[in-house]
């Protein structure tokens, strides 16, 4: 034991070291309205530039507004159609993505340096000038209703779904920011333009790295995208979860394992300050072989392959959940094990022997975080939109260090408060009898959630 507490201190300070130097590297420019965080990277001549968009789906007026403007960006302009636009990324081998949570946007793309006017030109173009024809816009309507009609042949997707929706019901974040059935024909080229319009207008920050010529897209910004940041940010006060007293259960046709979904909603006042100790705290349940759940779960019973944890913040809410499955004649019995882990877990009934390895695991993983520049900027990109110091992210081996397992029981128990969880099973209709053991059981139809 001895040997192994050495191990870790010389494991922290060098850690510490390595973030803190690779921490020195991040410079902040201002580009007009535009707020820049700037890693040098010279490993090779490519960039990578994700912007941020201070607006998300929560400023829809009607579930997956944002994700259309975003995702149909592509689909053609004044000059250009959608597949003269998809050859021109092509031809300059540029990789886009965009992602849409509620709070805020993301659009990326990465290519070679050599090619950085062209291409950044071209997503200026996009932004001042996306038409969203009708034509491809009623293909993306037919896809989009195609994908959600076929969740139901993909279980656990469909079980994220209900579950995101029931256990965030009463809050503006329950709705889906991909879009729903009954909203998709109410997408058209004038509100998406609108919308792009106002997108244009929020807060925006620009995560970049790559060689010093990659700056160069400073001027081309500038004087072609038609960006401001003048939309004020709308936050949003939760209160807590209220105590539940019913397990959900949606029965689909043919289904010989249940998806299991438990957890609740965090507001912000719960996790601020504890990012790390509820990071942490999934770890300990759900991360890898050797974790509480699927030590539990699956090594000492075998009534699953695998179970996960997440204890994850934005800036005005956060999740706690766990994710697993069973087989139908074991699903009952594997809510009962996670519900006494957690029991065990708020009354410090594990080993120091685990507490120290998860903690040696998480320190020793973190310094992986700032292989690639790409993650190390989306982590900060994180960390600024949660309001935090960069600070804690270099401190972070440190914190996990300094944790006690009383500090690791609090969490659990505040987090994974088992009357405040709410618990999702997707699986056969006869799982009702079973689970109403455990919790009276409700009844939910998929195609409510659809």
């Amino acid at each position: 034991m001895k040997k192994i507490i050495i191990f870790c201190i010389f494991l922290i300070q060098s850690v510490n070291v390595y973030a803190s130097s690779f921490l020195d590297l991040v410079e902040r420019k201002e580009w007009g309205d535009l707020e820049v965080v700037w890693i040098e990277d010279n490993k090779f001549p490519r960039y990578s530039a994700m912007f941020y968009f201070q607006d998300g789906a929560l400023s829809d007026p009607f579930p997956g507004l944002t994700q259309a403007t975003f995702d149909q960006l592509s689909s053609g302009s004044k000059k250009e159609n959608q597949r003269e636009i998809s050859a021109f990324f092509d031809f300059y081998g540029t990789k886009v993505k965009t992602n849409v949570n509620h709070e805020y946007s993301t659009y990326s793309i990465q290519g070679l340096t050599k090619d950085l006017d062209p291409v950044v030109t071209k997503v200026c173009e996009l932004f001042k000038d996306a038409q969203y024809p009708e034509k491809e816009l009623n293909s993306y309507v037919s896809r989009s209703k195609s994908h959600l009609k076929n969740l139901v042949t993909s279980h656990a997707a469909l079980a994220d779904r209900i579950f995101r929706q029931v256990s965030l019901q009463d809050t503006p974040f329950s709705l889906p920011a991909e879009g729903n059935l009954s909203n998709f024909d109410k997408l058209n080229s004038s509100i998406l333009k609108e919308r792009l319009t106002r997108m244009n207008q929020a807060k925006k920050v620009l995560y970049l790295s790559g060689p010093s010529s990659a700056l160069k897209m400073k001027d081309i910004i500038l004087k072609k995208c038609p960006w401001s940041s003048h939309a004020n940010v709308q936050r949003v006060e939760l209160k807590k979860p209220v105590q539940q007293s019913a397990i959900y259960l949606v029965p689909v046709s043919g289904a010989n394992q249940a998806q299991i979904r438990i957890g609740r909603y965090l507001t912000e006042s719960e996790v601020k300050g504890k990012y790390d100790n509820y990071l942490f705290l999934a770890g300990f349940l759900g991360g890898g072989f050797t974790s509480k759940l699927v030590q539990e779960l699956r090594v000492k019973r075998g009534i699953t392959y695998s179970a996960g944890a997440y204890v994850s913040m934005q800036r005005d809410y956060g999740r706690a959940g766990i994710m697993t499955f069973s087989k139908n004649e074991t699903a009952a019995e594997a809510i009962s094990v996670v519900r006494d882990v957690f029991q065990d877990m708020s009354s410090k009934k594990f080993s120091a022997e685990e507490f120290k390895h998860q903690q040696s695991h998480q320190i020793g993983g973190f310094a992986f975080g700032f292989e690639e520049s790409e993650a190390f900027l989306s982590q900060i990109m994180i960390y600024d939109h949660q309001g935090r110091n960069l600070n804690e992210l270099v401190s972070f081996p440190s914190t996990i260090s300094s944790l006690t397992m009383d500090a690791l029981a609090k969490s659990s128990l505040e987090a994974f408060n088992w009357d405040r969880l709410t618990i999702v099973v997707v699986g056969d209709k006869a799982l009702e009898k079973s689970l109403s053991r455990i919790r009276p059981v409700k009844i939910l139809k998929f195609t409510d959630f659809l």
